[in-house]
């Protein structure tokens, strides 16, 4: 069963202004504005801001197996990216069977070696595609703890090229019988998929959901998937590196003379879909590894384009490319598939580009004769309901929603989300609709034609009646948007962040929000759809604004529609003491927090680079000593003399290594400390990373 997505921004119960459409509603905010502005000044050097920040959510959170160790079922470790399956970084499978179909293999072949050793093996065991392969490959029922791998073999391409799904493609353990995989890995554990392509699956409705991939295990009423029966009793160790999946469709959503699927949930396809139905009285699907792969050119429908839902866990989605799609690029969700939620997962290192929902009339409206799009409203990177999910150094570009948080399911909540070091660019793009052209990020190929359908580069929202979104922390990213084609029918304004639904302790901290500068007449920088919930943390504070608009459009805006064009104004008006350290056009003299990267920078076989806080060779987390008083962050930066006197000698002559600039940003190697009043040089704990 696929999952109904949200409706577009501006229906949204509980926001007062999202997006600012109407020319009255725009008249009023100038004038609100240009009276905000008029007693204030041009910005000042702010005062360095000196009270302490105790973060909600840090990367102590995510604690990672060592590297080249196998992950062990129950050991709340998320898989490290190098060596996922404690395999030898960058080491190819040895083959132990090879299926050639310029041999006569088949897919029903490979399917009859994989059910005959599934659940007799007591090695691992690696069995090799080469050439063309027609029918899908499933991997039903494996219980045995043994690693099952299934890859091209070495130096022949792997084709799975496959037309319209059958009913014979529906594993018996599939949830909604509906459900249908190129690979399928239903009901089971320690499997890889390594190195395959994927192309060509497709449904023309709601009978069948097709997936490039499909993982799904189950604990639900009436089914309880074999891995939770036997063997250890465990659903855990499922890879899925380095495959290729193209041009998977429900062509359904692409029919704007039919009514029966115009504005349909039930029409769905996934590129990768890892599915977890139950209650957690079972324990989770744990130990999911989605690294390296390229989904690219699918129609999803209501479905997404990588989606871990449901009760997963210590899961790990990186270095993929994702894009040219019509719905959600990768999406961690919860709520949705039984009583669980995705959650303790890094989504890092991916690139997702082009998401867009303009011709994907699943999200339609039907009009007199025809199927007609509706405000654009997929996330790039969403989080639905999901926990303790670490997204961290993605690149985001000219995706409807670029970061999104949120939880849509009613009396939920979504909670410990850290946002770091991500890149998210909505570029302004050149028509209404279809083509509107704008660049693509590095490494994906062409030119966008979706750019400028962006609502917002960054969103925090509880769309869910009663929900709830908590303890997030949004440091050290880029978000922009200077989107000028938002709104199916006519421009709407999108701002580059939007904070709405009901929130507590949110932290938007040392960011740098840009938007389009003078020629820009839509979009604020930041709009707060609704204030905090009473009583939590709220800040948003020390970040750099660059492009702020021209007078008379509002930069910032506030929930009742109050519009303020200059910083200064905005920070008197606010009413929550917000950006009073921030600057424009110049980084804020603030305590920054230095996150080190998620994980090693590139898939298995692509080398690797940067690092993850954890693990052999690797910087400890950074974990507050403990006070009385509580932990206060203290950052010395490189070039800052008094804060290098303030070190032991070692770490002040490593402070003074120089840097360089990028993106006409100082680019340094900062040291965090989280010390106290008590603590000596000696005891302070310190960590280095980029910024």
């Amino acid at each position: 069963m696929t999952r109904a997505r949200r409706v577009a921004p501006g229906t949204a119960a509980g926001c007062v202004l999202r997006p600012l459409v109407a020319s009255t509603v725009l008249a009023v905010l100038a004038v609100l504005a240009v009276l905000g502005a008029a007693a204030g000044v041009a910005p000042a050097a702010a005062e360095p801001a000196r009270r302490p920040l105790q973060p909600p959510v840090t990367p102590s959170d995510f604690p990672i197996e060592p590297r080249g160790a196998v992950p062990a079922d129950g050991d709340g470790l998320i898989p490290d990216a190098a060596t996922p399956d404690g395999s030898a970084f960058g080491a190819r499978p040895r083959c132990s069977r090879i299926f050639d179909s310029a041999a006569g293999a088949t897919a029903t072949t490979v399917d009859a070696a994989i059910a005959n050793v599934e659940n007799r093996m007591r090695a691992p065991e690696v069995l090799c595609l080469a050439g063309t392969f027609r029918g899908p490959i499933h991997v039903w029922g494996k219980y045995s703890t043994a690693l099952l791998t299934i890859a091209a073999a070495p130096g022949r391409p792997a084709w799975l090229r496959l037309g319209a799904a059958h009913p014979r493609d529906v594993s018996p353990f599939d949830h909604t019988r509906s459900d249908t995989g190129a690979v399928s890995i239903t009901g089971s554990r320690d499997v890889a998929v390594e190195g395959l392509t994927i192309s060509g699956y497709r449904s023309t409705g709601p009978t069948f959901t097709p997936a490039g991939i499909l993982v799904e295990v189950r604990h639900d009423a009436g089914h309880t998937s074999a891995c939770f029966l036997h063997g250890d009793h465990a659903c855990s160790g499922i890879y899925l590196l380095d495959d290729t999946v193209r041009d998977v469709v429900n062509s359904a959503d692409a029919m704007d003379r039919s009514k029966r699927e115009c504005g349909n949930p039930d029409v769905g396809a996934y590129g990768i879909a890892v599915l977890s139905y139950g209650d957690g009285s079972e324990g989770a699907l744990q130990h999911v590894v989605i690294e390296g792969d390229t989904v690219a050119h699918t129609r999803t429908g209501q479905s997404e384009t990588v989606a871990v839902d449901g009760d997963v866990t210590d899961f790990l989605v990186s270095a993929d490319r994702v894009y040219d799609t019509d719905n959600i690029g990768i999406d961690t969700i919860g709520w949705e598939t039984g009583t669980g939620q995705a959650r303790h997962g890094i989504v890092s290192d991916d690139v997702v580009a082009n998401v867009d929902t303009w011709s994907n009339r699943a999200y339609g409206r039907w009009s007199g004769s025809a199927c007609t799009p509706q405000a654009e409203n997929a996330g790039g990177i969403y989080d639905d309901g999901g926990a303790y999910i670490w997204i961290d150094h993605n690149t985001v570009w000219n995706t409807d929603q670029g970061i999104s948080l949120d939880v849509e399911t009613p009396r939920h909540t979504t909670n410990h989300l850290l946002v770091t070091h991500n890149t998210v660019l909505d570029g302004p793009g050149t028509s209404l609709g279809d083509p509107s052209n704008g660049a693509n990020p590095p490494g994906i190929p062409g030119r966008s034609s979706v750019a400028g359908h962006a609502f917002d580069a960054f969103y925090v929202d509880a769309f869910g009646a009663m929900s709830t979104i908590a303890d997030v922390y949004a440091t050290g990213n880029v978000f922009a948007n200077e989107s000028q084609f938002y709104g199916a029918r006519s421009p709407q304004a999108a701002p580059v962040i939007d904070l709405g639904g009901r929130w507590r302790t949110v932290v938007v901290w040392d960011n740098v929000i840009r938007g389009l500068g003078g020629h820009d007449h839509l979009n604020p920088l930041v709009e707060v759809d609704r204030q905090p919930l009473r009583g939590s943390v709220a800040v948003v504070d020390c970040n750099e604004y660059e492009k702020m608009a021209a007078s008379p459009n509002p930069n910032f805006v506030l929930p009742d529609g109050t519009g303020f064009v200059s910083l200064p104004a905005w920070r008197r008006g606010n009413g929550h003491g917000w950006d009073a350290h921030s600057r424009v056009d110049a980084r804020p003299a603030c305590p920054q927090l230095r996150l080190g990267s998620a994980v090693r920078r590139g898939a298995r076989r692509h080398g690797p680079a940067g690092g993850f806080a954890g693990g052999p060779g690797r910087p400890a987390p950074v974990r507050p000593l403990s006070t009385g008083a509580g932990p206060a962050l203290v950052e010395v930066a490189i070039g800052t003399s008094t804060g290098a006197a303030s070190l032991p000698p070692c770490w002040a002559a490593c402070a003074r290594r120089g840097g360089r600039r990028e993106n006409s940003r100082p680019y340094t190697r900062a040291f965090t400390i989280w010390s106290s009043p008590a603590s000596s040089n000696g005891a302070a704990r310190l960590t280095s990373s980029n910024r």
